[in-house]
């Protein structure tokens, strides 16, 4: 591998040879993994469940403090920060530190490696894919790491931890305050950061690392994905407790031709479901409104614009407050959405805990529960 120009912004280092020996990079346990890494064009993430070795790196600035072990210090940091700005000066500006401490590691590195792990270009650097490739296991063996400082903390007695939660937009609200609210009466001292995504959002979070516990309506479990519970939940309608409607136990899609219908737009899981429903029954409807937005759906219900068509799972604190009633669909050519609960490859301690409460709430959302 050629030196790179130093007009691209990663050239050749100025420092001494002293300084490099002293910010040098060890790599662990599986060689393989690295000579098939430096020969892969692949750019999506393969080696999920490889368990490949540690980057350690020995600091050249030994009095500048560390967040955290040697394991996942300044390397980590820095082909990171580089990667998601694409220019090696505005990374060290952000960083407060010299353009060539950063461009040392980096070409150690590549001649470590044996590939370079950035492409030069005219307008900045962009990650080749073996570049990608470490940059997407950094990060896993990091949240890994951070998995097992919290098991340790849990050995010695400590109630501490944080745990990352990615929910479907329909589970967030009045439901997960409930779910978060019991966990923290056990475990105050767990920090729980939520992030509210899209369905296909979670399983990616879950997928790469960056969530411990997912929370989605899936058709399929996938590869990798650990699906700890699932619940079968019925579409059907949500009206005001004074709905003609509200004393009958099922309804027919037929007989919701009719009826001013609040649905969820094209293109939701639960939408796919009533229109396959629809195409197999013959049954054509004529909704007043249409969203994407669950939340916005129940507003509308309140304001009487028409009844909307969810799952229990999305108005069960109305339900259960009497605020709104609802009727499940009867037809069997409606295919229930499975709500599943998925967490990484390797959970922690306080993830399953977490875990643990939200399967309880899951079960409540069942006919015979509420």
């Amino acid at each position: 591998m050629g030196r790179p120009n130093p007009s691209d912004g990663l050239g050749t280092d100025p420092d001494s040879p002293g300084r490099l020996e002293a910010g040098r990079l060890r790599f662990f346990h599986n060689a393989k993994f690295y000579s098939q890494l430096a020969s892969s064009a692949v750019t999506t993430p393969l080696a999920q469940e490889h368990q490949a070795c540690a980057i350690v790196h020995v600091p050249d600035r030994p009095d500048t403090p560390e967040p955290c072990m040697p394991v996942f210090s300044r390397f980590g940091r820095y082909i990171e920060e580089v990667a998601r700005r694409g220019s090696l000066r505005s990374a060290a500006e952000w960083l407060n530190i010299a353009p060539s401490a950063i461009n040392r590691q980096i070409i150690m590195a590549e001649e470590e490696l044996g590939t370079p792990l950035f492409d030069r270009l005219p307008q900045g650097l962009r990650l080749t894919p073996a570049g990608e490739h470490l940059i997407y296991n950094l990060k896993r063996w990091k949240r890994e790491f951070e998995n097992v400082q919290s098991e340790i903390k849990n050995i010695q007695g400590l109630a501490s931890g944080r745990i990352t939660l990615a929910v479907a937009e329909a589970i967030a609200g009045d439901l997960l305050a409930g779910i978060l609210a019991d966990f923290h009466a056990d475990y105050p001292h767990v920090m729980i950061s939520t992030h509210v995504v899209g369905g296909g959002g979670v399983r990616e979070m879950v997928l790469n690392g960056n969530a411990d516990v997912g929370l989605t309506f899936m058709s399929t479990s996938y590869r990798v994905m650990r699906v700890e519970h699932s619940v079968s939940l019925t579409p059907g309608l949500a009206m005001l407790p004074d709905h003609p409607l509200t004393h009958r136990t099922s309804i027919e899609l037929s007989e919701c031709r009719d009826l001013p219908l609040i649905l969820p737009e094209e293109g939701l899981l639960i939408r796919n479901s009533i229109e396959s429903a629809l195409a197999s029954c013959g049954v054509t409807l004529n909704p007043v409104a249409a969203c994407n937005n669950f939340a916005f759906m129940k507003a509308m219900v309140f304001r009487r614009i028409g009844v909307a068509l969810l799952t229990r799972a999305e108005i069960l604190s109305e339900i259960r407050s009497r605020q709104l009633a609802f009727v499940p669909l009867s037809d069997s050519q409606v295919e229930p959405s499975s709500l599943s609960l998925v967490t990484s490859a390797h959970p922690s301690s306080a993830a399953l805990r977490l875990a643990g409460v939200i399967v309880k709430a899951m079960d409540d959302m069942t006919e015979r529960a509420i």
